[in-house]
């Protein structure tokens, strides 16, 4: 009895790290995802209908029926995760707590359920803005998409770049942040005596402090002319104080926007990618991959020279397809240099004048590339042993003298 519940205790381990598994629950995030923005959808047009952003809303008749919908909604995604989540606990045991993002999904679970206890209890006082905060919380667990790297190759790829970007990253951002400090503290200076200068138009100075007025508004502005729309900030300097503004923001645009930023996007880049391409892990699951592929290549270059369809290739096959102009297409697709392809059969044969479909990819797996230098002095190795078997076998025929 002990050995078949271990048995049936492994086989729903299995399966619960399985990557079919995963796909079930990346589908139920990705419909809790939408699920939650149409409610807000449905929310905010409403709110829309109050502030007069929008002409009509949703009937106040049909309104109730919306909201019990969004209800039992949220109760089945509540439900579908908390159970998701216990039954990972009870089976995968240790495994479970092994996995820092399994955390998450156990706060989330927990704060999900607490919201469905403080709705449907009337006698607890309950913080609107703690419920809020609570169903902000539940979009923590859509990030439990980054760990489904068993269904989703790539995204397990960005998420390696991502990571190996985090140190270039906070340089890159100092870097940035520093230079558009002491701009923006520049540009402020600038802009204080018209500012304080009470017999300007009030409505002007109140447009450029809006802009420049404090640190925090400048920094926000020299980001905004970086990276969104400069001409308001630009213009409002221009048009207002001095034309002598344009030399300072083209330089500024010239410089950073154009300069700077582009050699930080270039080392940003370049330093990336090195660093995640010595990612052990990352190295090997992309040999695997490369060498899937290959293989794919092979079989599909097999089954087109196999005209028979017996699973073996003949020489007579093999020889009417050589003139074939897409072969030696096909062959330098698979990185096969071998100029004489009659020979190629030779080779690849074992001696029965069959070629498998075994036989063709190990073939193809030693002929793949030109010749390295391990494999030139193998040859060169041998050439030396097999002539020296050769003398001794001369001389003591005499045949040497």
């Amino acid at each position: 009895a002990t050995t078949e519940t271990l048995t049936l205790l492994e086989r729903w381990q299995r399966r619960l790290l399985s990557w079919k598994y995963e796909m079930l629950i990346a589908c139920a995030l990705g419909l809790n995802v939408v699920w939650m923005a149409i409610e807000l959808q449905m929310a905010g047009g409403r709110i829309g209908y109050d502030v007069q952003v929008y002409a009509q809303q949703i009937s106040e008749d049909v309104w109730p029926a919306w909201e019990s919908a969004f209800l039992v909604g949220n109760l089945v995604f509540t439900s579908f995760f908390f159970f998701d989540v216990l039954l990972r606990m009870c089976v995968l045991k240790l495994i479970f707590w092994k996995a820092w993002m399994n955390y998450v999904d156990l706060a989330v679970a927990l704060l999900t359920v607490m919201e469905a206890f403080a709705f449907f209890s009337s006698e607890l006082p309950v913080d609107p803005i703690l419920l809020r905060i609570i169903r902000m919380g539940k979009l923590a667990r859509a990030t439990r998409l980054v760990t489904l790297n068993s269904v989703l190759s790539s995204l397990e790829l960005l998420i390696k770049y991502l990571a190996a970007s985090t140190h270039m990253l906070f340089w890159s951002f100092c870097l940035l942040a520093f230079i558009q400090c002491i701009a923006g503290i520049l540009a402020s200076t600038l802009c204080l005596e018209f500012m304080n200068n009470k017999d300007n138009d009030e409505m002007v100075r109140r447009e450029v402090f809006l802009y420049y007025g404090t640190f925090t508004r400048t920094v926000l502005t020299m980001f905004e002319i970086l990276f969104a729309n400069w001409g308001p900030p630009c213009r409002v300097l221009v048009e207002n104080i001095s034309e002598w503004f344009c030399v300072f923001f083209l330089i500024y645009r010239c410089v950073l926007g154009f300069a700077v930023l582009n050699v930080v996007n270039a080392v940003f880049v370049q330093q990336t990618i090195k660093t995640a391409s010595s990612d052990e892990e990352l190295a090997f699951k992309q040999k695997e991959r490369d060498i899937a592929m290959y293989t794919r290549k092979v079989k599909n270059l097999f089954f087109t020279l196999d005209t028979s369809g017996d699973g073996s290739i003949d020489q007579g096959e093999f020889s009417k397809l050589v003139k074939h102009p897409m072969l030696k297409f096909w062959m330098s697709q698979l990185e096969l240099e071998y100029h004489d392809l009659l020979s190629l059969f030779e080779y690849l044969d074992n001696g029965d004048g069959e070629i498998t479909l075994m036989e063709f990819i190990d073939g193809a797996t030693r002929l793949r590339g030109s010749a390295k230098a391990l494999d030139i002095w193998r040859m060169e190795s041998k050439v030396e042993l097999l002539f020296e078997q050769l003398l001794e076998v001369l001389k003591e025929h005499g045949t040497l003298s």
